[in-house]
């Protein structure tokens, strides 16, 4: 298991509510050849498994990859999957 540069998230917002996040599995990392966007650059994606405080379980993910260096993260939006 590789761990991300920032980490797996402190907190998430669902159906308008903050949750904190108070146990988390992964990431799972998810990048094939085949998964493209519209400028044909492969995907990646870092899925997390969490739970918030109030015992709600869901999936969350990272699009983008996280490059060494200054300045260079490329996109670090957190979903829920």
């Amino acid at each position: 298991m590789a761990e991300v540069p920032d980490g797996p998230p402190a907190h998430f917002r669902w159906r308008r509510m903050l949750h904190e996040v108070v146990r988390v599995e992964g990431p799972e990392r998810i990048a094939t050849e085949w998964w493209r966007d519209e400028a044909d650059h492969a995907l990646t994606r870092d899925y997390f498994r969490v739970e918030s405080r109030e015992a709600l379980r869901v999936w969350i993910f990272r699009e983008g990859l996280f490059a060494a260096g200054k300045n260079h993260a490329l996109v670090r939006t957190w979903r829920i999957a």
